[in-house]
C-alpha cells in the first residue's frame, strides 16, 4: 500500500512540473523560463525537482514524451483491427489533429520564443517516430543514412508546415493539412523505398 501511495504522489509532483513547465512556455516562452518559475508554479521544492529531473531540459524532454506516448496511441489504435498495416505516416492526422486542438502550446513550441531546445526536441520526436513508421511491416525502408535522412526530411516538413500554419493563422483542418502533407511526402518516400530496391 505505501508503494503505491507513494507512486501516486510522485506521478502527482511530475504532472504538477510537467503541467506547470507547459503553462509557462506558453506565458513567456520556454529561453526566458527558469527552473525557479517552474517550482513556484508547479508548488513543489526544489530538492524535490532534482529528484525526479536533472535540469529544465530534462522536464521539457519527458513532456514531450507524453506526445509522443498520445501519438503512437493513437496511430496504433486506428490500425488495430485492421487486416492492412497502418498506412505510412499514420501519426501525422493525430499530430495535426493534436496541434489544432493546442494551438497556444504549439505557439510557444514552435514560435520563436521556444528556441533551438524545444525545436531540436520536437523534431527529434518527430523523427523517431517516422523512423519507427519507416520500420514497421508493410514500408521498410532499410538503407541506414538513407532512412534517417528520410526521417529528417519529414520531421522538418512537419516542424515547417505547422509554423506556416499557426503563424499565418491559416483556415485549413487538420484533416485538410494532413491530406497535402500525405500528398507532397509519400511520393517523396515511396522514391527512397523504390531505390532500395
Amino acid at each position: 500500500m505505501k508503494n503505491e501511495t507513494t507512486d501516486k504522489r510522485v506521478a502527482r509532483t511530475q504532472q504538477a512540473l510537467r503541467g506547470a513547465l507547459l503553462d509557462l512556455m506558453v506565458e513567456c516562452g520556454y529561453e526566458k523560463l527558469s527552473v525557479q518559475q517552474i517550482l513556484d508554479r508547479a508548488g513543489v521544492g526544489r530538492a524535490t525537482f532534482y529528484l525526479h529531473y536533472r535540469s529544465k531540459e530534462d522536464l521539457l524532454r519527458t513532456s514531450l514524451e507524453g506526445l509522443r506516448e498520445y501519438l503512437t496511441r493513437d496511430w496504433h489504435s486506428v490500425s488495430k483491427g485492421k487486416a492492412h498495416s497502418s498506412p505510412p505516416l499514420g501519426f501525422s492526422l493525430a499530430f495535426f489533429q493534436h496541434v489544432d486542438s493546442h494551438r497556444k502550446l504549439y505557439r510557444a513550441i514552435v514560435g520563436r520564443e521556444s528556441g533551438a531546445i524545444v525545436d531540436k526536441q520536437m523534431r527529434r520526436l518527430l523523427a523517431d517516430l517516422v523512423r519507427e513508421d519507416l520500420g514497421s511491416t508493410g514500408h521498410r525502408v532499410r538503407i541506414g543514412s538513407e532512412a534517417d535522412l528520410a526521417a529528417q526530411y519529414v520531421a522538418g516538413a512537419l516542424m515547417a508546415i505547422v509554423t506556416w500554419w499557426l503563424d499565418r493563422n491559416i483556415k485549413l483542418t487538420a484533416e485538410e493539412i494532413d491530406r497535402t502533407f500525405r500528398q507532397m511526402t509519400l511520393p517523396a518516400l515511396q522514391a527512397i523505398h523504390c531505390s532500395a530496391k
